[in-house]
C-alpha cells in the first residue's frame, strides 16, 4: 500500500478513537504500534484483511474502537494463546499454528528487509547512485539524513549487543541463552533475505563475543607463569579470529553484484585502449595464447593497441610481436620487475585507458565491451576489475582431486568479498585482468612499486585520491594456476609479504582519502595475512594440558561445553550461509594449514623491516612426470602430526592408567586433537603430486565440430577438450577405424565464418573419442584457432551446478581428505622405510574377507 495511503488510514484511526473517548496518550501508544505491524506486515493480503475483520471475536477483551494504553499486552498474551491453540469462529475455522507464525515472521522479515535494503542502498556512497535499482523516491532524503539514520541504527544494535554480551549468566542461564539462539539461528537459516543474513550476524557475534567475554574474565591460568603465557596466547589467537570474523561479516554485508553497463551504440565515441601483456622469463608458448586473444578483442582495430612488455630482452618475443601485429616494449634498467615494466611502457603509450593481462591470462573476446562501459559512464571510476579465473587446477584442487564443480581456493575473495569491496567503494586491483583509467594511474604515480604486492597498493593508493573503483563478477579472462604445492606456496608468501609491507608502509588507517568502510576492507586483507601463527596456536593449544597438564582455558568442562561449543557452531553456522558456493565447509582449515608455517617468518620480517622482500615471478606451464609427495613441503605438517599423535597416545594413557582421569576435560582436548590430525591429514595429502602428463592444460568444453577425412568424408562431432596444440573430439554413431597419423579437417563455424585447421590423429579411443594434434601452418591459423576456442565470447563463464556443500558432507569430505593423506605417507615412504608398506600389506592378508560368492551346502 502505499505510504500516503498508509498515512491517512492512521490520522483517521487516531481521530475515530479520540472521538470514542481514548486518551491522548493511548491513541499515540497504539498508533505507534499500528504503524510498525502496517510497516513490516502485510496487513493489505486476504489472510490479514479476514485477520482484521474478525478482530473483535479473536481479542474480546479489547475494543477496537476505543482502544487503551495496554491494550498491547493484551494484544500479545491473546496472540501467543491463538498462536498455539486451534480457534474457530462464526464466520468458518481460521487455524492458527506455529508454522503458519513462522510463515508469516519470515514474509515480514522479507519486507523489511526489501525496505532496509532501498535505503541501505541509498545511504552507500555516492558512486553508486547511478544504478538503475535505486528508486528516486529514495532521492528525497539528503545523504547525511540516511547515514544519521543507518548509524543510529547501528549504535543501538551495538548497544544491545554489548548489553547481551557482558551480562553475566550462570551455567543453566548461559544454556537458555545460548539455546534461544541456536533456535533463532536455525530458523532464520531458511528465510532467504538479506536482513536475516544480517541477524545471523548479529547473533554469531553475539554468542562469539559472551565466549570471549567468559574467555577474558573467568578463564585465564594464573596458577603459574607458564599457565598466563600459553593461556594468553591463546586468547590472543581467539581474538584475531573473532577480529577477522567481524571484519569479514561487514565487508559481505550487503555485496554489490555489479552488472556490466552497455557501451554508446556509437563506436566512435569509444576510447583508445592500451593492452599490456608483462612478461620476463615465461615461455613463448605460454604468452601466445594472450597475444592473440587479445589481437581479437571486439573493439574497433584503429583504436586497439596490444603491447608485449618483455622484461627479459628477448629477439624470439620482438620477432613474434612484429609478425603477429602486436607492439613491443623493452626497457635497458630492469628495476621494479612487474610494476616498474608497466611503468616504463606507459611513458611510451598514450590510450586513455590501460588493460593489463598476465601473460598466462587469456580474455574472451568480449573483455573490453563487458568492462569498458562503467568507465565511460562514469569519469571518476579509475578501475574495473573482473575475477581472477583459472583453466588450469591449482595444486588443492588437483591434489586433492576436487570435483571442478566445487568451489576452488580462489574463489572465496575473486567471486565474493571483491563484491562486497564494490559495495564499500573499496575494489582491489589483482594485477591482472582490468582495465585502468591513465589519467588515475598517471596522478598516483603510476603502478606503485614500494612494495611487492604493486596491485592491491595502487588500488588504496588510488582511492585515497577519491577515485572510485568497480567489480564485475563475470569471469572474462582465464589463466594458468600454478602446477605444484610448493610454487603455490611461495606465490602466497609474496603475497603476505607485500600486504604486511602494505599495512606498514602505508596502513589504510592512517593518512587522508579513505572513507571508514574502505579502511576497514582494505585493513581485513592486510590483517588476514596474519594468520601463520594463529593457525599454529590453534593446531597445539591441546598438548600443554596432555604433556604437562597445563590449562589453556581455565574452567570446568561444563562450562567450556556451554560457551566453546556453541561459539564453534554459530560462527561455523553463519560461514556456510554466507559463502555458499564460494567456500566448500571445513576447507579453510586447510587452506590457512598449509601456507601458516610458511607466511610466519616472511609476514613477521615484514611487520619489522617492511623494505626486505624483492618480487618473485611465479613458475607456469610445466609438466609432473610422476605421482609422488614433496616431503619437503610437507615437513611442518610432520611434526604437527606427530607432535598431535602423541598427545593423543598420552590422553589415551591417562584414561586408562591415570589414577584420577578427568574425563570430560580429556575428551574434549582429544576430540580436538583428533580435528587437529583430521585437518593436518588433508595437508598432507595437499602434497601429494599428481601426474601432469600434458604440457598445456586442457580445457573442457562442448562445441560441435565436424571433421574431414583423407577421402573427404565428413563426420559430425563434439570438442570436449583443447589446448594450444591438440583436441579431444567425442563422434556418436560413426563405425570408420580411424589410424594413428592419419591427416583430418577440423571444421569450425563461428560468429558466422568458416575456419578450416589441419590436424593428425594422435590416439583412437573406444567409443568413437579421437585425440587429434593441431598442425598450424602460420601465426594467422593459430590466431584463428585461438578465435574459435580461447577467446571465444563466454568462453570463461562457468556452468551453475549444485553443490552438496552441507556441513555434514563438508565433514566427512575432510575426513576421507584426511585418510587419504595418511595412506599416501605410508605408499611414499622413502628408501628403506619402503618395507613398514609391505609389512602392512602381508599383515592385512591375514584379515577375514567377503568371499567371491555365496557359500551353500552343495560347495561345501
Amino acid at each position: 500500500m502505499p505510504s500516503a495511503t498508509i498515512l491517512n488510514y492512521l490520522v483517521n484511526k487516531a481521530r475515530l478513537w479520540r472521538a470514542n473517548g481514548s486518551t491522548k496518550v493511548s491513541v499515540a501508544v497504539n498508533i505507534f504500534w499500528l504503524a510498525l505491524a502496517w510497516l513490516f506486515l502485510p496487513l493489505e493480503s486476504k489472510p490479514f484483511t479476514a485477520y482484521r475483520a474478525a478482530f473483535q471475536e479473536f481479542y474480546p477483551q479489547i475494543n477496537p474502537h476505543a482502544p487503551k494504553t495496554l491494550d498491547c499486552v493484551r494484544w500479545l498474551s491473546q496472540t501467543l494463546f491463538l498462536i498455539c491453540f486451534r480457534t474457530s469462529v462464526r464466520k468458518g475455522w481460521l487455524r492458527l499454528s506455529i508454522s503458519w507464525a513462522v510463515n508469516k515472521i519470515a514474509a515480514a522479515l522479507t519486507r523489511l528487509g526489501d525496505w532496509v535494503g532501498h535505503y541501505g542502498a541509498l545511504a552507500l556512497d555516492g558512486n553508486h547512485k547511478s544504478f538503475e535499482t535505486i528508486d528516486k523516491k529514495g532521492e528525497e532524503l539528503s545523504r547525511p539524513i540516511k547515514l544519521t539514520l543507518l548509524w543510529i541504527l547501528g549504535g543501538l544494535a551495538a548497544a544491545l549487543a554489548v548489553l547481551c554480551i557482558t551480562q553475566p549468566f550462570n551455567i543453566q542461564g548461559q544454556v537458555v541463552f545460548l539455546s534461544v539462539m541456536l533456535l533463532s539461528a536455525l530458523a532464520l537459516r531458511k528465510i532467504k533475505a538479506r536482513l536475516t543474513l544480517m541477524l545471523l550476524f548479529v547473533i554469531s557475534m553475539v554468542v562469539s563475543g559472551r565466549y570471549l567475554w567468559w574467555r577474558c574474565t573467568s578463564t585465564l591460568n594464573t596458577d603459574s607463569a607458564m599457565g598466563i603465557f600459553l593461556s594468553c596466547l591463546l586468547l590472543a589467537a581467539e581474538l584475531y579470529a573473532f577480529v577477522v570474523m567481524v571484519l569479514g561479516y561487514f565487508q559481505v554485508c550487503w555485496v554489490l553484484d555489479r552488472k556490466p553497463y552497455p557501451m554508446p551504440n556509437d563506436q566512435a565515441l569509444w576510447p583508445h585502449v592500451d593492452i599490456f601483456i608483462p612478461t620476463y622469463n615465461e615461455s613463448l608458448d605460454v604468452v601466445k595464447p594472450t597475444v592473440f586473444a587479445a589481437l581479437n578483442l571486439q573493439w574497433p582495430a584503429d583504436k586497439l593497441h596490444v603491447y608485449i612488455l618483455d622484461d627479459g630482452s628477448r629477439p624470439l618475443f620482438e620477432e613474434f610481436a612484429k609478425q603477429v601485429g602486436a607492439g613491443y616494449i623493452k626497457r635497458e634498467e630492469h628495476n621494479h620487475a612487474k610494476a616498474g615494466n608497466i611503468n616504463h611502457a606507459m611513458t611510451v603509450t598514450n590510450g586513455e585507458f590501460v588493460t593489463i593481462f598476465d601473460c598466462d591470462h587469456v580474455p574472451s573476446s568480449d573483455f573490453l565491451v563487458k568492462t569498458m562501459g562503467w568507465l565511460i559512464k562514469d569519469p571518476n571510476i579509475a578501475l574495473v576489475q573482473t575475477p581472477h579465473h583459472f583453466y588450469s587446477p591449482d595444486p588443492f584442487e588437483k591434489n586433492l582431486h576436487l570435483d571442478r564443480t566445487m568451489p576452488i581456493e580462489n574463489s572465496l575473495f575473486h567471486d565474493f568479498i571483491q563484491k562486497g569491496n564494490d559495495t564499500w567503494n573499496a575494489t582491489m586491483f589483482c594485477g591482472s585482468s582490468a582495465v585502468m583509467r591513465r589519467k588515475a594511474l598517471e596522478e598516483v604515480g603510476g603502478i606503485a612499486v614500494e612494495t611487492v604486492t604493486e596491485d592491491a597498493h595502487t588500488s588504496l593508493k588510488l582511492n585515497r585520491k577519491g577515485w572510485s573503483s568497480a567489480f564485475i563478477d563475470l569471469p572474462l579472462a582465464s589463466g594458468l594456476s600454478t602446477e605444484t604445492l610448493a610454487a603455490h606456496i611461495g606465490q602466497r608468501i609474496r603475497w603476505a609479504r607485500g600486504m604486511i609491507q602494505i599495512f606498514r608502509l602505508d596502513n589504510p588507517f592512517l593518512g587522508k582519502g579513505l572513507s571508514l568502510p574502505q579502511r576497514l576492507c582494505f585493513f581485513n586483507a592486510m590483517f588476514h595475512f596474519f594468520h601463520g601463527l594463529p593457525r599454529l596456536i590453534f593446531l597445539v593449544a591441546p598438548l600443554p594440558y596432555m604433556f604437562a597438564n597445563v590449562y589453556v582455558i581455565y574452567a570446568t568442562a561444563a562450562a567450556i561445553f556451554a560457551y566453546v561449543l556453541p561459539h564453534m557452531i554459530h560462527s561455523a553456522l553463519t560461514n556456510q550461509i554466507l559463502q555458499r558456493g564460494y567456500r566448500y565447509p571445513f576447507l579453510s582449515g586447510v587452506y590457512e594449514t598449509v601456507l601458516s608455517w610458511y607466511i610466519l617468518l616472511p609476514t613477521t620480517v615484514a611487520l619489522i623491516f617492511p623494505h626486505k622482500g624483492k618480487f618473485n615471478v611465479t613458475a607456469k606451464g610445466g609438466t609432473i612426470g610422476e605421482k609422488y609427495l614433496d616431503w619437503p613441503v610437507s615437513r611442518p605438517y610432520l611434526i604437527l602430526i606427530g607432535l598431535n599423535m602423541i598427545g593423543l597416545l598420552i590422553g589415551f594413557y591417562k584414561a586408562f592408567f591415570d589414577p584420577n582421569p578427568e574425563y570430560l576435560t580429556l575428551a574434549i582436548n582429544m576430540g580436538w586433537i583428533a580435528y587437529n590430525l583430521m585437518i593436518l591429514g588433508a595437508s598432507m595429502a595437499v602434497a601429494v603430486e599428481e601426474v601432469q602428463k600434458h604440457q598445456f592444460p586442457r580445457i573442457h568444453c562442448k562445441i560441435d565440430v565436424n571433421i574431414c577425412d583423407e577421402e573427404d568424408a565428413n563426420y559430425k562431432a563434439t570438442m570436449t577438450q583443447y589446448s594450444q596444440s591438440e583436441v579431444r573430439l567425442s563422434l556418436s554413431g560413426c563405425e570408420k577405424v580411424w589410424k594413428k597419423g592419419e591427416s583430418i579437417r577440423l571444421l569450425m563455424i563461428y560468429k558466422e565464418k568458416y575456419y578450416c585447421f589441419k590436424t593428425t590423429v594422435l590416439s583412437a579411443e573406444p567409443g568413437n573419442v579421437l585425440e587429434l594434434s593441431l598442425c598450424f601452418d602460420d601465426y594467422e591459423t593459430e590466431k584463428a584457432f585461438n578465435r574459435c576456442t580461447f577467446s571465444r565470447e563466454g568462453m570463461w563463464v562457468p556452468e551453475k551446478v549444485n553443490v552438496d556443500d552441507r556441513m555434514l558432507t563438508g565433514f566427512l569430505k575432510l575426513g576421507s581428505l584426511s585418510w587419504y593423506g595418511y595412506k599416501s605417507m605410508i605408499e611414499f615412504l622413502p628408501g628403506k622405510l619402503q618395507i613398514v608398506p609391505k609389512v602392512l600389506s602381508w599383515c592385512l592378508t591375514f584379515a577375514p574377507r567377503k568371499p567371491a560368492r555365496a557359500l551353500n551346502s552343495n560347495t561345501l
